[in-house]
């Protein structure tokens, strides 16, 4: 949770920022080129709204619009909305249809902004 908080907007650590506010808008903005987001490139729906910057997924639109973060395949997921707000889950368990779905009802908890 500190490092979550570190690396969300505004927020410093010690003497200064975890990353550059540049940096992170950066790591945080879609780098996948609407050209290359086919539907049989990921999994149906993926792109809706969603991509990669750089170490993390980005929501592109829809109420959570600016939110990043990662859901791993071993039963993590994380997220960090431009608020400052943080969600953070460990399952430990193996990504399969019921962790996806809880995955994304966690996603859900925090009202759209």
């Amino acid at each position: 949770a500190r490092f979550l908080r570190a690396l969300s907007y505004g927020t410093e650590v010690g003497d200064g920022p975890l990353v550059s506010a540049e940096l992170l808008k950066l790591m945080t903005s879609d780098q996948i080129p609407d050209a290359l987001k086919r539907p049989d490139s990921f999994f149906p729906g993926f792109w809706d709204q969603m991509g990669w910057g750089f170490g993390v997924g980005v929501q592109t639109g829809g109420g959570h619009a600016g939110r990043f973060g990662w859901s791993g395949g071993l039963g993590t997921d994380f997220f960090v909305d431009p608020d400052g707000t943080i969600g953070i889950l460990l399952a430990q368990v193996d990504l399969d249809e019921q962790v996806m779905a809880l995955f994304n009802e966690f996603q859900q908890l925090v009202p759209p902004h």
